[in-house]
């Protein structure tokens, strides 16, 4: 009986760890963000080109990365994680090459290689723009396809819509 009790407890883990079947059961109580809805929050987003980087920053006095897609959001009455940290656990994740406007790109801009960065598509392919909270520039958008950002992805999520 504890071998059988053991057995199962280490297949569940085993099981949890695996992708593809959190997908099948998150994705059955989980509905995405129509395209009209989409269109607004990127529009949203946009308004914020040019605020100046500021950790923790949520307006246009300043703006961190995931302050900007926090805000985006709820501006359009959407509820979303507040850290890209716990953002990146909000969708599923999906391939560069099934990039989508208003997907959600995660980067590892540190020395760590922990996600640190994230960014809100606002063109799909073939030439994918993000807008994101450049630590330097302030919000702006960028071309993913260039080597310093590409080489930096962790992952890419469809967010779940609550």
């Amino acid at each position: 009986m504890y071998k059988r009790l053991l057995y199962l407890a280490f297949l569940v883990l085993i099981l949890d760890s695996c992708s593809f079947v959190k997908r099948i059961f998150h994705r059955s109580g989980s509905s995405y963000y129509s395209s009209s809805e989409i269109k607004a929050i990127v529009k949203e987003a946009k308004k914020f080109k040019g605020v100046p980087y500021k950790t923790g920053g949520m307006d246009k006095k300043g703006m961190d990365c995931s302050g900007l897609l926090f805000t985006s959001y709820a501006v359009n009455d959407f509820s979303i994680p507040r850290v890209s940290s716990d953002q990146a656990k909000f969708g599923e994740e999906i391939r560069l090459k099934d990039v989508q406007l208003g997907d959600w790109v995660f980067f590892a801009t540190g020395k760590v290689g922990l996600i640190n960065h994230v960014g809100l598509v606002t063109k799909d392919q073939p030439a994918i723009s993000f807008i994101h909270a450049s630590t330097t520039y302030g919000v702006r958008e960028d071309l993913l396809y260039q080597k310093f950002w590409l080489d930096r992805i962790v992952k890419i999520i469809r967010p779940f819509k609550n």
